[in-house]
């Protein structure tokens, strides 16, 4: 009898996988820094000192994506041009579903990008930091199909699964590193190559906020790569890399070791919606598992079903009391703490100014308890400012001067924590009378100077405006609740009926949200800030490219999850190749989780993307080996 030579065919899979694997697995590690410029000095909300900036996380990633996007778009038309050629099925063993919902929303992104007035954002990036530009969006949906069209059999899904790991690993010894204080970053060699393309003589890392990066630009996307990567290093620790069981050992410590990395990394970049989505993650991968474990039906592929041994309900119970003990050991931490703290936080709002608005008649001013009132000052001989108040019934209310306070008090006990002090304010060597109006209790002020005759606003930009009425939804006690996600949340969702079908544009968030909103954003921080992101990846999505594009790119996430789904749950036994598919899809999921509390980045966008449509390929692989 005549046994057929197992072919390696590594070499020829690695050569077809390679633009996905480079996008995968090296552009995570590209750090180099940009000089360029912001110019948003015709918008109130802007400061004009902040026009020079630089990148050094997110700027050359997008132009290797670009890139590594382009190849695989050639290499996809010339393949399928062939098959043309040849009268052959174009686009074969995919899902037409998925072929629109890519379509759709590389459409719209093109759309929106080519009728956005702020086309040099849209095209060209930059703003604050943002560098998701149309073609590096377009690039991501070309990764994606590469990896659901290519890895199409279980070697090149092992092979995407090691090359993944070792780039992974060494992105867990960055963090590992940045925990304890020693942050390659810093490291004189590295900044020299770092800034080898800029002005500056090297970067430097905020104050107060944790050095645990590893190569993106905040730690707050740290949670979001972990959650993703995480549930896949964990269940390649359960395959068989090889058929030395020496390796098979050495690979498995190994797995564990990055593991831990990479929650040493969690842990060291203080990141609370990663632990709470990479908590969500081991909830979803308990359930599954679990439901094969104590399953009385038979979904195995083609497998004789076996009766449960006590040995498998004794090594389950271990595991779930080892995790529930685990638990208990976190929530003892500060870091649990910290996070309880961050979602709670908002909880009890004292701040007592909801809005001020300029109208003809004078200040309308709404507390947070809805009272209103109008102020009327006046100014006379642009000297000396007088006022006069009335509530919302146009009853007068008395306004004087109180000696001990050494300033103006509202006589109503519903507006008592209001005090205005007249001032004359030098600005460009001219004199202008005005008054600090106060939120007494919690020490918040807003400027108002008496300008051109009438009363404005003077922001902290050196800028003279009338304050509008801004628009909120919901969130009306929890403005401060996920460190101001609250109030970011509440003047985002009002701006998905205006954008539900081109957006603003890629990159413009900034310009769509209302950052003119000085006296929201001072009462939740004390200080006004730019807000420059949503802080949730589908608003981001659905106001910076349209509503459509955020469904079209909802739904190839909840199509891969309910056929995940589908596919692994009370299965019993699991091959190789569905661990890596188990893994996927949890991670997926968890990543989904973070994105509720974070926006996406060029670095974590192309990771998911690229995975996104290897968890689609390896599903197809799955269901091909059942079918056969």
């Amino acid at each position: 009898m005549k046994y057929r030579k197992k072919v390696n065919t590594t070499k020829k899979d690695m050569k077809a996988l390679l633009p996905m694997l480079v996008a995968l697995c090296l552009i995570p590690f590209v750090v180099l820094t940009k000089d360029y410029q912001t110019e948003f000095s015709k918008f109130d909300w802007f400061n004009s000192s902040e026009i020079d900036q630089i990148d050094s996380f997110e700027y050359t990633k997008s132009i290797c994506v670009i890139i590594m996007g382009t190849v695989a778009a050639l290499v996809i038309a010339v393949s399928e041009y062939r098959k043309n050629k040849k009268k052959k099925q174009l686009f074969e063993n995919c899902d037409m579903k998925v072929l629109v919902l890519c379509a759709v929303y590389f459409i719209m992104v093109v759309i929106s990008s080519i009728f956005s007035k702020y086309s040099h954002l849209a095209f060209v990036g930059g703003g604050y930091g943002q560098w998701q530009t149309m073609w590096v969006l377009l690039c991501f949906v070309v990764l994606f199909l590469y990896a659901y069209m290519y890895v199409n059999s279980e070697n090149r899904v092992l092979l995407v699964t090691k090359c993944l790991f070792v780039s992974t690993g060494f992105l867990a010894l960055i963090g590992v590193l940045q925990t304890v204080g020693k942050n390659p970053l810093s490291w004189g060699w590295v900044q020299k190559i770092i800034t080898s393309q800029s002005k500056v003589n090297g970067i430097g890392f905020k104050e107060g906020v944790s050095n645990v990066i590893l190569t993106f630009s905040n730690p707050n996307y740290v949670g979001p790569y972990i959650a993703l990567i995480l549930p896949i290093v964990v269940c390649f620790v359960g395959i068989r890399v090889s058929e030395n069981k020496k390796k098979v050992f050495v690979c498995r410590m190994a797995g564990i070791l990055v593991a831990v990395g990479l929650l040493v990394s969690l842990f060291g970049a203080s990141s609370s919606a990663g632990a709470i989505a990479v908590l969500a993650g081991v909830v979803v991968l308990l359930l599954f598992i679990l439901s094969g474990v104590f399953s009385k039906g038979q979904v195995d592929d083609g497998e004789e079903k076996k009766g449960k041994s006590s040995k498998v309900y004794i090594i389950s119970g271990i595991v779930v009391l080892a995790i529930v003990a685990a638990a208990v050991g976190v929530s003892r931490t500060e870091f649990f703490k910290s996070t309880v703290n961050k979602l709670l936080q908002g909880g009890q709002d004292t701040r007592n100014i909801a809005s001020i608005v300029n109208t003809d008649r004078g200040l309308e001013v709404t507390l947070r308890n809805d009272e209103e009132f109008v102020l009327v000052p006046s100014c006379e001989d642009d000297q000396s400012v007088s006022y006069e108040a009335f509530d919302k019934n146009n009853e007068k209310i008395e306004v004087e001067y109180a000696e001990d306070k050494k300033c103006f008090v509202v006589r109503d006990e519903r507006f008592g924590m209001i005090t205005l002090e007249n001032v004359r304010f030098s600005v460009e060597s001219k004199m202008y009378p005005g008054f600090r109006f106060n939120d007494a209790p919690n020490r918040i002020s807003w400027t108002f100077m008496y300008v051109d005759n009438e009363w404005k606003y003077y922001s902290p930009f050196g800028k003279f405006l009338k304050l509008r009425k801004v628009e909120s939804f919901g969130f009306k006690e929890y403005q401060n609740i996920a460190n101001r996600r609250g109030f970011i949340w509440s003047r985002s969702i009002p701006l998905l009926k205006t954008y539900w079908f081109k957006g603003v544009g890629p990159n413009a968030f900034i310009i769509a949200f209302p950052n003119d909103d000085f006296v929201g954003s001072k009462r939740v921080g004390g200080n006004t800030t730019l807000v420059d992101k949503p802080h949730n990846a589908f608003l981001q999505i659905y106001i910076q490219t349209g509503g459509i594009s955020a469904i079209a790119y909802a739904g190839l996430w909840i199509m891969y999850i309910v056929e995940s789904a589908r596919l692994f749950w009370r299965r019993k036994r699991y091959t190789d190749v569905q661990k890596i598919g188990l893994g996927l899809f949890v991670g997926i999921f968890s990543f989904a989780v973070a994105g509720i509390t974070n926006d996406t980045v060029v670095g974590s966008q192309n990771i998911y993307w690229i995975l996104l449509g290897t968890g689609y390929a390896v599903n197809r692989v799955i269901k091909l080996k059942k079918e056969g």
